[in-house]
C-alpha cells in the first residue's frame, strides 16, 4: 500500500509538473501566499502568551509613535540602561530609533552600529515602491557609533569579519521591512546569536515580510524566542533568545 502511494505520489507530482499549472495560474501565488502567511500570523498570535508582558492587542489603529513604550519596556526589564551592549540597527532611515537606544544606555564601552543604503528601498514594499524612504545620512555626536552605507547582502558580511559583536550582549533592532532583508540579516547573524540576546521587529505583523522570515528562520534554524513585548497589535515586537 505505502509502495502503492509513493507511486501515486510520483506520478502526479510529474503530471503536474508537465502540465504547467504555473504559467495559467502563476498570478494566485502571491495571493495564497498572503492568504496562508495571514493564517500563520493569526494562529502565531492566539498560541503566544499575552499575559504579564507589555501587550496592547487588541486595538483599532495604530500609533506608531508607541513602539518608544516598548523600547523603555525591554530597556527596564532585561536592565539595559548600564549593561554593556553591541547594538545593532538594520533600516536606519533618519535614526529616530538609532538615537533613542544612544541615548538611553549609558554605558561608555557599547558600541552601537546602523545599517541602510540610505538611498531609499531596494525593492517594492506594500504601496513603498523602490527608492522610497530615501534619508540622508545622518551625522551623529557619539564616539560610540558606527554607520554602514549599502545593502546587507553586500556589508554584513565584511562587517563581521572585521567587528567583533560576540563580546558583549546583542540588541538587534530589525526595521528593514522587507522579506528578503529580514531573513538575509537573521540567518547571517545565527551563529552570534546566544541567550539572552534581543531581538525587536518594527513591522513584524505584516504577513509576507518580517513575519515571514522570522517564521522560515525559527522553523529552519530551531531557534527559540520568548515574546517580551508588543504594540500596535504586534506591529512592533520585542523577542529574548532563549
Amino acid at each position: 500500500m505505502s509502495r502503492f502511494l509513493r507511486e501515486a505520489n510520483s506520478f502526479t507530482k510529474g503530471l503536474i509538473l508537465f502540465f504547467r499549472p504555473g504559467v495559467y495560474l502563476g498570478f494566485l501565488a502571491k495571493p495564497f501566499l498572503f492568504f496562508s502567511n495571514t493564517l500563520q500570523l493569526t494562529k502565531w498570535i492566539s498560541k503566544e502568551n499575552k499575559k504579564n508582558i507589555l501587550n496592547d492587542f487588541y486595538r483599532p489603529f495604530r500609533n506608531h509613535a508607541d513602539r518608544i513604550k516598548l523600547y523603555e519596556h525591554v530597556l527596564e526589564k532585561e536592565n539595559l540602561a548600564n549593561a554593556e551592549i553591541n547594538y545593532l540597527e538594520f533600516g536606519v532611515f533618519e535614526a529616530t530609533s538609532f538615537k533613542w537606544w544612544m541615548n538611553a544606555n549609558i554605558n561608555a564601552a557599547s558600541k552601537f552600529y546602523g545599517f541602510d543604503t540610505f538611498e531609499g528601498l531596494p525593492e517594492g514594499w506594500g504601496t513603498y515602491g523602490k527608492g522610497d524612504m530615501y534619508a540622508r545620512f545622518p551625522h551623529l555626536d557619539d564616539a560610540r557609533h558606527e554607520m554602514v552605507k549599502g545593502l546587507f547582502q553586500d556589508t554584513l558580511f565584511k562587517f563581521l569579519d572585521e567587528h567583533n559583536i560576540d563580546d558583549k550582549r546583542r540588541v538587534i533592532h530589525l526595521d528593514a521591512d522587507l522579506f528578503s532583508s529580514t531573513l538575509f540579516v537573521l540567518t547571517t547573524l545565527a551563529r552570534h546569536l546566544k541567550k539572552g540576546d534581543i531581538i525587536m521587529f518594527d513591522e513584524f505583523n505584516v504577513p509576507n515580510h518580517e513575519f515571514y522570515a522570522y517564521k522560515m528562520f525559527v522553523d529552519s534554524y530551531y531557534m527559540k524566542f520568548e515574546l517580551l513585548g508588543a504594540v500596535n497589535n504586534f506591529y512592533q515586537v520585542a523577542f529574548i533568545v532563549v
